[in-house]
């Protein structure tokens, strides 16, 4: 139960957009039952709220933080507040993630310029602000909220999420082997219901694991 005591760890979206639960709102409270600081960063503030309050309900301890992570300054913010509150990031989980439904031929360009932000650019600018300070502290982990629809259609048209989500992986997987002396572990998870969809994971998973025992070229 105590896997995260001392450490902080920083949830991008940790509420719930409706009632029950969320993965970041479910990530969050997990990490506090390990034994985390969690900082509960949500652009919902009522839903970040909610999740301190099930953390703290339960003898955890929780601070929320309203940003939107598709703006630099928001993410500066993120930060520099996580900091000022506890002192360092161990664990940053990037959790955002929206769809607009539809295919090339029907998505317009302000849909997809909305949907890469939300999901691929405040992924981008969380570690662009977080990593400096895994650095300066000595190590930390990462972890990208991606999805199956990343390496394969799942019969629902939106190709917003699955290409944003499969650019993710890879900006995961370049990012873990370039701060490798840095970052503990830098990892995507990519969520599914169904047992197909699990195996095709457990494979990528495996590949990945193989991929980040490297060490990047050069060292």
């Amino acid at each position: 139960m105590d896997r995260l005591k001392g450490k902080v760890a920083m949830v991008v979206g940790a509420g719930s957009i409706g009632p029950g639960w969320g993965n970041g709102k479910a990530t969050a409270v997990t990490f506090a039952r390990q034994g985390a600081q969690v900082f509960c960063v949500d652009r919902n503030p009522a839903a970040a709220e909610e999740t301190v309050g099930i953390i703290t309900k339960e003898g955890g301890k929780a601070m929320a933080h309203t940003a939107d992570v598709s703006k630099a300054a928001d993410v500066e913010a993120m930060v520099a507040a996580c900091l000022k509150a506890y002192g360092r990031i161990d664990v940053l989980d990037n959790n955002v993630g929206i769809a607009e439904m539809g295919s090339v031929l029907e998505v317009t360009e302000a849909e997809w310029d909305r949907v890469f932000a939300v999901n691929l650019k405040s992924a981008f600018l969380a570690m662009k602000h977080v990593i400096p300070v895994m650095q300066k502290q000595g190590g930390g982990s990462i972890i990208n909220i991606s999805s199956i629809a990343s390496i394969r259609h799942l019969g629902i048209s939106y190709v917003t999420y699955a290409t944003t989500k499969a650019a993710m992986n890879q900006m995961t997987r370049t990012t873990a082997v370039e701060f490798a002396q840095v970052a503990d572990r830098a990892g995507q998870l990519l969520p599914s219901g169904d047992s197909g969809s699990r195996r095709v994971l457990a494979r990528v998973v495996e590949a990945d694991r193989i991929f980040y025992s490297r060490k990047p070229i050069g060292t």
